[in-house]
């Protein structure tokens, strides 16, 4: 997501995003030795990929912005290796990491707050909000192919866990690209409105997540279309279903 807001952060510490990195590659390293069956690792792993997969979709917004005149993201650290730099701390990755370990809901978070009167025109606002889902489709290919690169082995927790966090992918890329007002499938063309739908469209912005919440648990229907939507076009890039449905049963090892 992205946003015209400017809010205070702590000073960026590329220390934070290589510390994730490292957890990452250590929790997959154990994932490969690791036994079949539910285990904590699987957890552990795709939340720490969940965290850099959104650092590189608000990176996307970020760097794009930079390329089209607004180049205030880079004093406010949104070019740096620091996930804390996104926002707010509880909306942008506490609520959606709550609902992607309670329920294996991929919502967006994250959040780069961007000065679109900076930028040289309505095509290079689009183009900002687009950037993020953007990143997310790379990262989904990039685990896709490692997925394709790997099946040989045999599968196993860590092909399993990398299917989990690709099919994560797949539903943020849908959900982000919603047209509703405060997601970037919205922000995509808001550029091209009437200037005087600005007031209501901001006070808009602050209830997509809410929006989204409700829907999926309160809408008949649309949490299957969801999943179903997502497990489809994670398959239709190559990540084996059986794959997904592994790493799902293994990221839930509680239950």
């Amino acid at each position: 997501m992205s946003s015209a807001d400017v809010r205070p952060a702590p000073p960026p510490n590329n220390l934070v995003g290589f510390a994730l990195v490292a957890l990452f590659l250590v929790l997959g390293a154990a994932l490969a030795y690791a036994p079949e069956g539910r285990t904590p690792l699987t957890f552990a792993f795709v939340l720490t990929g969940w965290i850099l997969a959104v650092m590189a979709h608000e990176f996307g917004h970020a760097g794009v912005a930079w390329l089209a005149g607004d180049h205030t993201v880079r004093d406010k650290g949104y070019l740096a290796f620091d996930p804390r730099r996104y926002g707010d701390v509880g909306t942008s990755l506490v609520i959606p990491l709550i609902a992607l370990a309670l329920g294996g809901i991929g919502f967006p978070g994250g959040a780069v707050y961007l000065r679109h009167d900076l930028m040289r025109g309505p095509g290079w606002r689009a183009a900002a909000s687009l950037a993020g889902p953007g990143a997310t489709l790379v990262v989904l290919l990039l685990l896709a192919l490692l997925l394709n690169l790997t099946t040989g082995a045999g599968g196993g927790p860590l092909h399993a866990a990398v299917a989990m966090l690709a099919f994560l992918q797949a539903m943020a890329l849908i959900l982000n690209l919603l047209p509703l007002p405060g997601l970037d499938g919205f922000n995509a063309i808001r550029p091209f409105l009437p200037d005087r739908w600005e007031p209501a469209l901001r006070k808009a912005d602050a209830l997509a997540l809410v929006i989204l919440l409700a829907a999926v648990f309160l809408v008949p229907g649309f949490s299957r279309l969801l999943f179903g939507g997502a497990a489809s076009l994670a398959h239709a890039l190559g990540v084996p279903l059986p794959a997904m449905q592994a790493g799902w049963d293994a990221f839930f090892f509680w239950k």
